[in-house]
């Protein structure tokens, strides 16, 4: 099984396509029309009065084809009384096929530089252009545009039934390495027309991106076999391990025993704080969501529930939530996670389906989809908090300081911010790895290992965890207890994936984690994009601010390919920073005996691994600062008082002021008027400090110093159970 998932796809036969789409989806096709205009779409067809526009697709993707039928009913006193073509918002330029204006009715292909951004192209000037023949009005017409920035060439071909066959290949320069959309307009540019689109086909040829397919009858037949064979095992080990008396003594086993003195008062008071949080952060589900993560997390638990949850990693690459930016196809909505990851939105795209729609499909702009996921948070976020405080009492912390923390997690303004403001699933995450070092100290070693597996199929930033816990377990156990306990969770994770690989191929989670490290730290994305912060109080907005004098937000969203020393960059000083610092504790780990015998000995090592990430590594969010928070709250042992709250205190600050800050910036007193800044003097208060050149300064510093406080801790003698409770 690690052998076929180490193979690269491409060792496989691949397929001509990777996906390919028929019809409209009108939840998925933005749309707008102004003045007179209307837009009606359906799954077979477009219905456009001018002025109108409709985005089939936005990518960043190097190959893309399409296909549709054109068809002017009436072109009116149009200059363009349709167009269909490629353009892009970052260079405000666009190649179209053009059907231009009665009486001459010829299609054209043009090329259009500096336009205004909209939801399509705008003005501009028309620097080249090529006569493709005269069209027929009630005519149906074949537009196909294939764009290859391999080759450096967008094709046109325009082919009817009055003998129209026409070709055009012009070069994507204009593009460069950013988004295009297709793009149908009637009128964009004022007149009036009434045109209908059909049959419209979007077909991904194949590519290495997300997901590298492949379309091979002997990878198909070896995945199939291995999977039966992996489930005859577990199904035989689940017999050979099934206790006496079945499923009946598993439950009464699970059973918790209370102890008869439990006073009734402190189960009041468990039961008092838990009801506070659940309500608490019911309340702040309307309050606001991050307009772009969660309109993502949205759309992708559509993608799920309407395509199938292989399609995460094709269909979201095509689509942009263009109403975030007022209609201006900005981004696509790539899905950047793991397996793990996807069978979560999955699960919220059924339930929301069988809750709200009665099993049907779902706009993924629903309120009732954005409840949900916030909901699954706080489980998440409930069930995090009980773990830190099982770890806290395991490690020999006092009933007092594991309740506080527990509390300190379960009453966080941070975590709340994070799961129930703006909708990110961290706490996901949060309670696979803690589950994994909850049940590596209950010596449950198979169950540890999967846990981590699955955390480190979440997202990328778990990769930390997955090395420092990995040399643990390594360490903590027996060479035939990890040999045991790592068979069973490649057998349990391969069978997991197989609905992915059967649909991909089977080196789908190293392609993921391949493709992100590209994207993130190999120049694989925008410039634009990639910079030394996205907004989080790492080390690079104090760096910025003294090597180049960077001010205010600029501090953070300097382009991490800047030069910073010589001819290194930000992004390469960070790398080296970085794989410094996972060296170090990596080492730190194996070599250190008292890590691994004593009970959780190894949690500040962990704790420090994660934050030094967080601080050294450029283009880290705000958000992903809480993946350290857990980690930090479980060290009390090895901190005193004044440090342990000085830590907890100044890591949730400096992770919610950004999270804060940021999403005051983008979010809409449309979407969301309760929060926004235009009627919320809280959120005008935290935009500003979110901007202010002392505060960021402050907070770096302030993360730095609870940084090397821990370092100190960690690496000192330990203190004694009784010292630190």
């Amino acid at each position: 099984m690690l052998a076929i998932t180490a193979v690269p796809a491409q060792v496989w036969r691949a397929p001509v396509n990777d996906a390919v789409y028929a019809g409209f989806d009108p939840y998925l096709d933005y749309s707008v029309a102004g003045g007179a205009g209307s837009v009606q779409t359906t799954m077979d067809s477009v219905d456009m009065t001018a002025p109108a526009s409709i985005n089939l697709a936005t990518t960043l993707l190097p190959k893309l084809s399409a296909a549709i039928d054109v068809v002017v009913q009436d072109a009116g006193d149009a200059t363009q009384p349709v167009r269909v073509g490629l353009w892009s918002p970052w260079t405000d330029a666009a190649q179209f096929v053009v059907f231009g204006p009665s009486p001459q009715n010829l299609i054209t292909a043009e090329t259009i530089l500096n336009g205004k951004k909209g939801p399509t192209l705008l003005g501009g000037n028309v620097s080249e252009s090529k006569v493709l023949g005269p069209y027929q009005l009630g005519q149906v017409y074949r537009v196909a545009v294939a764009l290859d920035k391999t080759a450096g060439t967008i094709t046109f071909r325009v082919t009817g039934a009055d003998g129209t066959d026409a070709t055009a290949s012009l070069p994507t320069a204009i593009f460069g390495n950013v988004q295009v959309s297709l793009n149908a307009s009637a009128s964009p540019d004022g007149g009036s027309s009434h045109v209908m689109l059909r049959n419209f086909k979007l077909t991904l040829p194949h590519q290495r991106v997300w997901a590298s397919k492949a379309d091979d009858p002997l990878l198909t037949a070896i995945l199939l076999i291995l999977a039966l064979g992996g489930l005859l095992l577990v199904a035989l080990a689940a017999i050979t391990h099934l206790p006496r008396g079945g499923v009946a003594s598993i439950a009464k086993g699970l059973r918790p025993r209370m102890p008869r003195t439990r006073s009734r008062q402190l189960m009041f008071g468990i039961a008092g704080a838990v009801a506070f949080y659940l309500a608490g952060n019911g309340l702040l589900f309307a309050l606001g969501g991050h307009p772009f993560d969660m309109g993502v997390e949205k759309l992708y638990a559509y993608v799920a529930r309407a395509y199938g949850p292989a399609q995460l990693y094709y269909l979201p690459n095509l689509v942009s939530i263009a109403w975030i930016a007022n209609g201006v196809p900005f981004l696509e909505s790539a899905f950047p996670y793991e397996p793990a990851s996807a069978y979560l939105h999955t699960a919220i795209g059924w339930l929301n389906s069988l809750l709200f729609t009665g099993g049907g499909t779902f706009s993924p702009r629903s309120l009732s989809v954005e409840y949900l996921t916030k909901a699954f948070n706080v489980a998440f976020g409930l069930a995090d908090s009980g773990l830190i405080y099982l770890l806290s009492r395991h490690v020999g912390l006092s009933k007092r300081w594991a309740v506080t923390a527990g509390a300190l997690f379960l009453f966080n303004p941070a975590v709340w911010f994070s799961m129930s403001v703006w909708g990110q699933t961290h706490v996901f995450s949060i309670f696979l790895v803690l589950s994994a070092v909850w049940l590596a100290e209950k010596q449950h070693i198979t169950g540890a290992w999967l846990m981590l597996a699955a955390a480190c199929l979440t997202r990328p930033q778990m990769l930390v965890f997955g090395l420092l816990l990995g040399i643990v377990f390594l360490r903590k156990f027996t060479w035939r207890q990890n040999f045991s306990a790592l068979s069973w969770t490649v057998i349990v994770v391969f069978l997991l994936l197989t609905p992915f690989t059967l649909a991909t191929s089977p080196s789908l989670p190293i392609d993921v984690m391949l493709h992100n490290v590209n994207v993130q730290e190999g120049g694989g994305n925008v410039v634009i994009l990639t910079t030394v912060s996205q907004d989080s109080y790492s080390i690079w907005p104090l760096v910025t601010l003294f090597a180049r004098g960077a001010s205010s937000l600029q501090r953070a969203f300097t382009p991490s390919s800047d030069l910073l020393i010589g001819s290194l960059t930000y992004q390469r000083v960070s790398q080296v920073l970085t794989v410094s610092a996972m060296l170090v504790l990596a080492g730190t780990l194996v070599f250190k005996k008292r890590a691994t015998e004593e009970a959780g000995a190894y949690l500040p090592f962990v704790a420090l691994g994660i934050a030094s990430f967080l601080m050294l590594l450029t283009g880290i969010l705000a958000t992903h600062f809480l993946l350290a928070l857990p980690f930090l709250l479980l060290c009390r042992r090895w901190m005193g008082s004044g440090a342990y709250f000085y830590v907890a205190a100044i890591w949730t600050i400096t992770t919610l002021i950004p999270m804060y800050g940021d999403m005051g910036v983008v979010m809409s007193a449309q979407d969301y008027p309760l929060l926004a800044r235009a009627n919320n003097q809280i959120t005008q208060f935290v935009v500003h400090l979110y901007g202010s050149d002392r505060f960021i300064t402050v907070g770096v510093v302030a993360n730095i110093c609870a940084v090397i406080w821990l370092a100190v801790l960690a690496f000192r003698p330990s203190l004694s159970t009784r010292e630190a409770c």
